[in-house]
């Protein structure tokens, strides 16, 4: 049994197709991903502008032809902060139904509970799960009894919008404060955990990140996938990004082109986070939510 799921995100739109095997485990048949920056604009405005929708549609009229390819028996397509945030988003949702995809729209906890559900396998009982978006970072993480559910819109492209006055250029200290200043203040008002936990984390922000530690020409999953990173690597790649202007940065290994402008943001949100916890590490993992919702449609627990 196939199944296809696409995650139209802030930052990019991604699709992920795999099959069931025997022992009931995962065999991915096809990744892709495109940077279509959907959230342009949307914290200022709170409206999907059409160039970035048509951005969305041409990369879903190749994933939607990679997918007939393989002949899957289930899609799922969900749209995540940017579209939580806007009050158009039936300029994407009437748009795609031309390709016959139907466009869910989830929440923060929903986003959340299946990155859960997509990682789960790979964590410790101890742990605490991030994902940095481009438009909101969620966290999840056990108690007793239950799992909890955290999202807070603090995302790259919502960063950079806010507060980097011009992506092109080196990325002033100022900049990186204010940043800094706003994810502490949102963390402390937001997340309140009482103990330390292991962390983990998904997403674009971090496996870029981690991509970048290994100089990776081409993403392999493989490499990244339970990757230790260190707090002062962190500080090193941050330092690295911010005093490069975007041109110089976008040819950095392991760094994609287009995710060039808001990294810096994402990796300040990371840092941040890693020091309100007071943990100096964290591993990397690229099972979230696409793998939550391919688990979901494959029934596999």
């Amino acid at each position: 049994m196939r199944a296809a799921a696409i995650d139209i995100g802030t930052n990019s739109c991604r699709l992920l197709i795999a099959e069931k095997k025997a022992n009931k485990s995962l065999d991915v048949l096809s990744r892709k991903l495109e940077i279509t920056r959907l959230g342009e604009g949307v914290d200022q405005n709170r409206f999907l502008k059409e160039e970035a929708v048509n951005r969305v549609y041409k990369a879903l009229e190749k994933y939607k032809k990679t997918i007939d390819k393989f002949q899957v028996d289930k899609i799922r397509v969900v749209g995540t902060s940017a579209l939580r945030d806007v009050e158009n988003p039936h300029l994407l949702t009437d748009k795609i139904k031309k390709l016959d995809l139907v466009l869910e729209i989830i929440s923060g906890e929903k986003e959340a509970e299946l990155n859960y559900l997509g990682a789960v396998s790979n964590l410790d009982e101890d742990f605490l799960l991030i994902d940095i978006g481009g438009g909101s970072t969620e966290f999840i993480w056990p108690t007793t009894s239950d799992i909890n559910f955290k999202s807070l819109d603090i995302g790259c492209v919502r960063m950079t919008e806010k507060f980097i006055s011009d992506p092109k250029k080196k990325i002033r200290s100022l900049e990186q404060k204010e940043i800094q200043s706003y994810v502490e203040n949102l963390l402390k008002q937001k997340l309140d955990l009482n103990k330390k936990f292991k962390v983990k984390g998904v997403g674009g922000t971090i496996t870029t990140v981690a991509a970048v530690k290994l100089a990776l020409e081409e993403y392999d999953s493989s490499k990244i996938e339970n990757l230790r990173l260190e707090y002062f690597e962190l500080e090193n790649i941050l330092n690295r990004f911010a005093d490069l202007d975007l041109k110089t940065r976008k040819k950095i290994k392991g760094l994609q082109p287009k995710r060039a402008d808001v990294i810096t943001a994402g990796l300040i949100i990371l840092k941040t986070i890693l020091n309100y916890l007071n943990v100096q590490e964290l591993y990397v993992s690229d099972h979230d939510l696409l793998y939550g919702l391919l688990k979901k449609e494959l029934l596999i627990k």
